[in-house]
């Protein structure tokens, strides 16, 4: 009996594994600051008058659960987010999640306080540039909805969206060294 009971302990535990793992839940990291709408949305745009942001970094589970929808979950503060990914698939989940932790070690003192605020400055380099601000909602080309990381990466001039209806933040980058040489636009 003692071992029917220790079994059935043994069977639940593996089924509970087995549960979570189908669910497709993983552990990823955000790639730059989230921008939070609503308490709880967060959105493609990445709207840069949010009022609240999850930091670059933040150790996130996430799982797939519409079309373009994932939830994130950030277990240290016990919240729940909605992310509209903007397409379907990892390759838009790029945009703002990293499977590996983020690696700050090589960042001066005054570039992780800008990013710690969500501003660019002169002189930063495109990764730090999106660990502030996240994706631009426009390049060159048109909008970055239906892109990856990797393809935002080969453009040199990034366009933020401040809020609806309001103006916009431009980013311009050096081509030869990939460091932002020209920002306008309203922050604050």
């Amino acid at each position: 009996m003692k071992l029917l009971g220790r079994l059935s302990v043994v069977s639940l535990f593996f089924l509970g594994l087995s549960f979570g793992a189908s669910h497709g839940a993983t552990i990823y990291y955000a790639r730059c600051n989230l921008k939070v709408l609503n308490g709880t949305e967060i959105n493609w745009v990445n709207w840069q008058a949010a009022p609240t942001y999850i930091p670059v970094g933040t150790p996130l589970r996430v799982t797939i659960k519409g079309r373009n929808t994932a939830s994130l979950r950030d277990e240290k503060k016990d919240r729940e987010y909605v992310l509209d990914m903007g397409g379907k698939g990892e390759l838009y989940l790029s945009k703002f999640l990293t499977e590996k932790p983020v690696d700050f070690s090589n960042i001066s003192g005054d570039v992780l306080a800008n990013i710690k605020k969500g501003v660019a400055r002169n002189g930063m380099t495109k990764q730090e540039v999106y660990m502030a601000m996240g994706p631009p909602v426009k390049l060159p080309v048109g909008d970055t909805q239906k892109m990856g990381y990797e393809e935002i990466m080969k453009y040199d001039l990034w366009i933020y969206a401040r809020r609806r209806f309001s103006k916009q933040i431009g980013i311009a980058f050096d081509p030869e060294t990939g460091r932002v040489n020209r920002t306008e636009g309203i922050w604050k």
